[in-house]
């Protein structure tokens, strides 16, 4: 096997992972045993985020070329920022966080809006 394939085997992995945790994550660890409380639903959806993510990076970086790998790093935090910021206002709107969570909004908002600008905005550099 190739690093290129076994870098799209792991992009499949991930994402499918993340996918799961993003949509439906008390039923997927339901299959290991594991029951989720509405809260650590929030933790289980992040978690879906960062693997997406690492999707996105193993897929960018699947064949070494450097700038292709940085794009891929960039819009990797991206995604998994963004999805935090809708997953972590949803949850603090609806009272699953305390207030403490709208921190957590601004936090990842400003992230994700520093990676759209330095890949995609005047300030990209890739």
């Amino acid at each position: 096997m190739t690093r290129s394939n076994f870098m799209t085997v792991a992009t499949v992995v991930a994402a499918v992972f993340g996918l799961a945790f993003l949509v439906a994550p008390s039923q997927l660890v339901a299959l290991y045993g594991v029951t989720l409380t509405p809260q650590s639903e929030v933790i289980g959806r992040i978690a879906g985020s960062v693997i997406l993510g690492f999707a996105i990076v193993f897929w960018g970086a699947r064949d070494a070329n450097p700038a292709d790998a940085l794009k891929a790093a960039m819009t990797g935090g991206l995604v998994a920022n963004a999805l935090d910021t809708l997953i972590l206002l949803h949850a603090t709107i609806t009272g699953l966080l305390n207030g403490l969570g709208w921190l957590q909004v601004l936090i990842n908002g400003a992230l994700a809006v520093g990676f759209w600008y330095f890949t995609f905005g005047k300030g990209r550099t890739i």
